[in-house]
């Protein structure tokens, strides 16, 4: 069954504006996955959705790995 939350009653997606949550999604979508945080560290609370791609990357790559787990974007 398809997603149907960015469709109007035309058939046509929403329009979304090219702000910085956006571009975040966009980059997080490139990767397929977003981060979540599972356990507080740095800036970041449980539950943050970590979505831009450079900082998953860097969390990924070093000792914070442990801290977050992996989501389908």
């Amino acid at each position: 069954m398809a997603d149907t939350d960015d469709v109007n009653a035309s058939g046509s997606t929403a329009s979304v504006s090219a702000d910085s949550s956006s571009a975040a999604a966009a980059a997080a979508a490139s990767l397929g996955f977003i981060l979540v945080t599972r356990i507080a560290f740095a800036d970041y609370q449980v539950g943050d959705e970590i979505t831009d791609e450079d900082e998953i990357n860097d969390i990924l790559a070093g000792e914070l790995a442990v801290y977050v787990i992996k989501r389908a974007a």
